[in-house]
């Protein structure tokens, strides 16, 4: 079976194209702005909004796995005319380009398309109504996808991802940000009361279920990919804190943060036999080790 992995250079993508790749029986190819020597896998070069590059990344292959979008909330924020670019403009050029390859497609959405929660747990039939222009765009993105499904018969499998976490994490993101905050010392300030949620989901088990749908003979709809572990900002930064000797203290809430909502992923369990494995815990363990061997934070002045 012949992969392309969009966004293999990225957070998620890279971990997904990693994990592929090291699997027998696929033949994995990344695409994406820049190549990344670590990946491992062959790495095609070019832009999602431009639709004849892609059109030729795809010709001979089976799935395209795409996970490349603006991933980071703060740079959707700044900058929402290239978010729609590359999350609308790219995930329609994409379900082109799988058309014209006779190729399924497996797209990574995200949890945060619902919404505001109008019931719990939050299933696939929830109503989607997303806030903020990351989640608005990916939802976007889904519609895309959906409309070449109908128009084309194109299979598409919409994977909505909880809260990924995990090796390579960006430095804007909160771990990151607890972390250098106290190995710096500093007191690490939580946005809000701590008491805001998210279900963690490790690399580890997002790239699994990419790999169990492509074993699957499931090749369309939409499947919440979410671990079930609820984890409080709170408790995260008490544990990053108490790993450090550090501190916690609270200020106003972050703007546009989506509201905590308990996601269920028995569809994943019942379609995939997939639930997460990675508790938050050692999950969380690994990456501060991570973060250890890396550079240490310049000190406080």
């Amino acid at each position: 079976m012949r992969v392309l992995v969009t966004g293999s250079s990225g957070f998620l993508g890279r971990q997904v194209a990693v994990h592929l790749g090291s699997e027998q029986g696929l033949q994995v190819v990344g695409f994406d702005l820049r190549p990344r020597p670590d990946v491992g896998v062959a790495t095609i070069v070019g832009d999602l909004c431009h639709p004849a590059i892609l059109r030729r990344a795809c010709e001979g292959v089976d799935v395209v796995v795409h996970f490349g979008a603006v991933g980071d909330v703060d740079v959707a924020t700044s900058d929402p005319d290239l978010t729609q670019r590359t999350n609308v403009l790219g995930s329609r050029n994409v379900a082109a380009a799988a058309v014209a390859a006779g190729a399924r497609v497996v797209y990574a959405s995200t949890w945060e398309v619902y919404g505001p929660v109008q019931y719990q747990p939050v299933d696939e039939g929830h109503p989607c109504a997303p806030h903020h222009v990351y989640a608005r765009t990916k939802l976007a993105g889904e519609e895309e996808l959906r409309e070449a499904h109908r128009r084309h018969d194109l299979p598409v499998v919409i994977l909505r991802l909880g809260t990924a976490y995990g090796p390579g994490m960006r430095p804007n993101t909160v771990f990151r940000r607890f972390a250098d905050a106290a190995r710096r010392g500093e007191t690490l300030r939580v946005q809000g009361t701590g008491q805001q949620w998210r279900q963690f989901t490790h690399t580890a088990d997002i790239a699994r279920a990419v790999s169990l749908v492509l074993a699957s003979q499931v090749t369309s709809g939409t499947v919440n990919i979410v671990a079930e572990e609820s984890v409080t900002i709170r408790r995260l930064a008490e544990a990053v804190a108490w790993r450090y000797g550090a501190s916690v203290s609270f200020g106003p809430e972050r703007p546009g943060d989506p509201p905590s909502a308990l996601i269920t992923s028995a569809k994943a369990a019942e379609l995939l036999g997939w639930r997460a494995l990675v508790a938050f815990s050692d999950g969380l363990s690994d990456l501060l080790a991570e973060f250890d061997r890396g550079q240490t934070p310049a000190a406080r002045t």
